[in-house]
């Protein structure tokens, strides 16, 4: 069985979540909220928090509205329905329950008291026939199950059939016993159990919980998760006032993790998986920045040697325009040396020439 310690203390966590099947809607007022049927909310932050939701299990009685300090919160509830959670502040509160199709119909009103950091179901059982065995009446039950480990759930089991006698549940055959005579009106405390699927057995409470099994149902508990197995309707309908019969209805609870002290915080999976991304974008931006970073550097690289390369080609360009502009000087001065060596040797040609013809001139004289 689970109960809760009264010498551990610190933080506890509420995981609120939604019911299965739920088709309840809420009005919109300026002190009660719901609870986001996937959020987790972390109580100590809100100390002075509390969570109620409302069972409609009164077999014989028509859809309802639930009122708190006259306003609707929840609104034409049938049979069989329960509601999301609904986070309220922790004080007293007149609430009401009157018949959704005429709200002069009362059917419950008084003022209720909802202590900080707990998180209550209301059950709206008996009945409002006249004549009929029990009496409507709302009964409150805490959903106070500490988060199962992850490899098992928990279960509580809720008697609220008007016509069943006190009983047994067990599963497997009888080999496992879920809840030991459970009366009407009363619940179980929470077990724990492996997580998988089970057949229930409901059977009339004996001293070996091994009483005739007057009704089964198949039900799959999910690891990590618990759970509430409320028995409503009538056992024996043909001589009920109402055609409503026997059923187990399981929803899903909230549940408490506990921190002792000096111990590490629980793990925020969610909170983890959003860092860890966080951390990928990052490392990818930082990757692509360096990688951007490289891609300038290699172009302005690129750039450089592009301009280098013309540099030096424009620097061997003009080397060897200025080598052919020497090799054309030189070979002008060449070119000039060689005639003014040619008119020389001319000139040279017709001194010795005319030398010669005085010569002789003068021999024949």
């Amino acid at each position: 069985m689970l109960s809760t310690p009264t010498s551990r203390k610190l933080l506890i966590i509420l995981i609120a979540v939604g019911l299965v099947g739920s088709s309840v809607a809420f009005a919109t007022t300026s002190a009660p909220s719901n609870a986001d049927a996937n959020q987790v909310t972390q109580v100590g932050e809100t100390q002075d928090s509390t969570f109620v939701r409302v069972l409609h299990a009164s077999p014989d009685a028509p859809a309802v509205d639930v009122r708190v300090e006259n306003e609707t919160v929840a609104s034409n509830v049938s049979f069989g329905t329960v509601s999301e959670y609904l986070e309220l502040q922790a004080g007293t509160y007149n609430v009401s329950i009157v018949a959704a199709e005429n709200a002069s119909t009362v059917v419950f009103d008084d003022e209720v008291a909802f202590e900080p950091r707990t998180v209550t179901t209301i059950a709206a059982s008996g009945e409002i026939s006249e004549g009929a065995n029990t009496s409507f009446e709302p009964v409150r039950y805490q959903d106070d199950a500490f988060t199962p480990a992850n490899d098992t759930s928990a279960i509580s089991v809720v008697h609220l059939s008007p016509d069943a006698p006190a009983v047994d549940v067990t599963a497997a055959n009888g080999s496992v016993v879920l809840a030991d005579n459970v009366t009407f009106q009363n619940g179980s405390d929470y077990v724990a159990v492996p997580a998988g699927n089970y057949t229930v057995e409901i059977r009339p409470a004996t001293a070996t919980d091994d009483g005739p099994v007057v009704y089964s149902a198949n039900v799959s508990l999910d690891a990590g998760e618990a759970y509430s197995a409320f028995a409503v309707g009538y056992l024996n309908v043909e001589d009920a006032p109402a055609e409503t019969p026997f059923e187990v209805l399981v929803t899903e609870d909230a549940t408490f993790s506990l921190q002792l002290p000096g111990e590490d915080e629980p793990a925020n999976e969610t909170t983890t998986e959003e860092e860890t991304t966080t951390e990928d974008a990052e490392t990818t931006t930082e990757e692509e920045t360096t990688t951007e970073e490289a891609e300038t550097t290699t172009e302005e690289e690129t750039t450089t040697e592009e301009a280098e390369t013309t540099t030096e080609e424009e620097t061997t360009t003009e080397e060897a325009e200025t080598t052919t502009e020497e090799e054309t000087t030189t070979e002008e001065a060449e070119t000039t040396t060689e005639e003014e060596t040619t008119t020389e040797e001319a000139e040279t040609t017709t001194e010795e020439e005319t030398t010669t013809e005085e010569a002789e001139t003068i021999v024949e004289n």
